[in-house]
């Protein structure tokens, strides 16, 4: 019987599946560390991972009332892209080791800035780890806490 050839979008679409399982299996085990999205090479890496405190996060304020010390998070993937950062964010409830995990994003304040000059397209971004980023990626993780915050 003739061997049947596998497309190249087959292939990378089996790969994407592949490792979409992996992450599953992965959250519903509960609270072991997920794996970093790989980094685009040459791509600036992100800050250390922004701390939330209740002072000032509703998000931690809430799930401190509700759960007490009995609930931790991890930031489980974080990307940045263009004029915006994305990150993905875990919640693990201590009590009946319920695991919600959400995305977040937020814009970087003062993005990049796009133009021409002399006919030549341009694009100056921010430093990797200057200020505004470290911002963004803390409302960001806000946003996908809230959104965990919400599941629970």
């Amino acid at each position: 019987m003739a061997e049947r050839r596998q497309s190249p979008l087959s292939a990378a679409l089996d790969d994407m599946l592949a490792e979409n399982r992996k992450r599953f299996d992965a959250l519903r085990r509960g609270p072991s560390l997920l794996p970093r999205a790989p980094a685009e090479a040459g791509a600036p890496q992100p800050a250390a991972a922004p701390r939330l405190d209740a002072a000032s996060s509703p998000a931690v304020r809430r799930l401190n009332e509700r759960f007490g010390d009995g609930w931790r998070f991890e930031i489980a993937a974080r990307h940045r892209e263009g004029g915006e950062v994305i990150v993905m964010v875990k919640l693990v409830i201590d009590k009946d080791g319920t695991v919600k995990t959400q995305f977040g994003r937020a814009k970087l304040d003062g993005g990049p800035v796009e133009g021409k000059s002399g006919g030549l397209s341009f694009r100056l971004a921010g430093q990797a780890g200057d200020e505004a980023e470290v911002d963004a990626y803390r409302r960001a993780a806000e946003a996908a806490l809230m959104k965990c915050a919400e599941l629970v």
